[in-house]
């Protein structure tokens, strides 16, 4: 029998070792949630050229309804189904589907690897966001680290010839969506499981994607405006069969990688995980080569390499015996 006193010792110790793990369970979380979404992200644009975002968006929410469905059963009934704050559910939805409408609408017309690097300042934005309305703890370490990160995506980016088109706006907007998105999550995510934040954000995209669908993809010249605009307001039309399986390959992408992404953003502070979205950069890379021969300058694999090295610095921060843990991410407040 283990005494009193020993108990004592291991129960202190546990909270220490529990966060440590919630926080490498958050990491591994969001990474593989960004490693399937890199693979839609290819077949969306694929599918882009032929089908509106909102038809692509709707079915894609049909299929993955399922399997979400399917992780609330198996995470605790549909007793958990049950919220304290269904508007800030639905407005994560809307605010998730701005952000991917309008990253999708960016791909139609920029490189794959540029619409990512510019869509990443998302993780800046989040830590940033983490301080002022999470009330969370980020060392000046941690801090250095995501910038650094974020000079990375700039050098990627870096000065064009033809300076900036009006649809690298798109992936910026985007960010800013879905930064304040990831902070609405945060913050519901205490009362909820991530697979009941993926369902009502799933219902909502079925939704409004549907009702958008109606009310603007009728445009069947849509072919002659600009990619990004023609991708939002083509006529819908029915998928062949090859197709219909990609945008259902689409649909169960769609349902792991946001429980994925839901579930890594309870477990683990925003400011420590969302620089972990960062493995999108060499993935967006390898899949622009593999599949349109985008080859990448010295200065975009710079670029990358700088926001792995920062990534990585802070894994190792966080996987330090000696650190002290972060707890802020527990009891947070949203202030709006």
């Amino acid at each position: 029998m283990v005494s009193n006193h020993k108990q004592g010792i291991l129960l202190k110790g546990a909270r220490p070792h529990l966060e440590f793990d919630e926080s490498v369970l958050g990491v591994v979380l969001i990474t593989l949630g960004i490693g399937v979404f890199s693979i839609q992200d290819v077949l969306i644009r694929t599918l882009g050229d032929t089908y509106p975002g909102f038809e692509i968006m709707f079915f894609r929410g049909l299929v993955a309804i399922g399997p979400i469905f399917a992780f609330v059963i198996f995470s605790g009934g549909l007793e958990t189904l049950k919220v304290s704050h269904p508007w800030l559910n639905i407005l994560r939805g809307l605010l998730a589907l701005t952000s991917y409408t309008l990253y999708y609408m960016a791909l139609q017309a920029l490189p794959l690897a540029i619409s990512t690097a510019i869509f990443f300042v998302s993780p800046l934005i989040v830590t940033l966001l983490s301080v002022l309305l999470l009330s969370e703890t980020v060392g000046i370490r941690r801090f250095t680290a995501v910038l650094t990160g974020f000079i990375g995506v700039m050098v990627i980016v870096g000065p064009t010839d033809d300076g900036l088109s009006a649809e690298m706006v798109l992936p910026v907007l985007a960010a800013v969506a879905y930064a304040v998105s990831i902070i609405i999550t945060r913050h519901i995510g205490k009362t909820q499981t991530g697979s009941s934040l993926a369902f009502y954000a799933m219902l909502t995209f079925i939704a409004v994607s549907g009702l958008a669908g109606l009310l603007l993809g009728t445009q069947t010249n849509a072919a002659s405006y600009h990619p990004s605009i023609a991708f939002l307001l083509r006529g819908w039309v029915l998928p062949t069969a090859s197709d219909a399986v990609l945008i259902a390959i689409c649909g169960v992408i769609a349902a792991f990688g946001f429980y994925c992404l839901a579930q890594g953003y309870k477990v683990a502070p925003v400011s420590l995980v969302a620089p972990f979205e960062f493995v999108s950069m060499p993935l967006a890379v390898f899949w622009g080569f593999l599949v349109w021969s985008e080859v990448p300058s010295l200065l975009t694999l710079s670029g990358i390499l700088v926001i792995i090295v920062s990534g990585v610095y802070l894994l190792q921060r966080e996987a330090r015996p000696d650190r002290k843990r972060l707890t802020s991410g527990r009891g947070v407040r949203l202030r709006l």
